[in-house]
């Protein structure tokens, strides 16, 4: 049988929809083309690792606003 599963969206997934898509966010963080494209992409699925995150605030911070009520402090 051949079953598809059910792919998970990782609420990160809308933080890189805003910043303007996988590509944009590649080329924002310096990763080489086109695997950078693909490596942010799976970060919809996975979530943005923290250290990224940490390492890269220019990029990710400041929350948008309409997220700025949804932020997880426990994360």
């Amino acid at each position: 049988m051949n079953a598809k599963t059910l792919i998970e969206v990782h609420p990160d997934a809308q933080l890189i929809e805003q910043l303007g898509g996988p590509a944009v966010v590649a080329r924002a963080l310096g990763f080489e083309m086109p695997g950078g494209v693909q490596r942010v992409h799976n970060w919809k699925t996975r979530g943005i690792p923290p250290l990224i995150r940490l390492t890269r605030k220019d990029v990710f911070e400041p929350v948008p606003a309409d997220e700025a009520g949804q932020v997880d402090v426990a994360a």
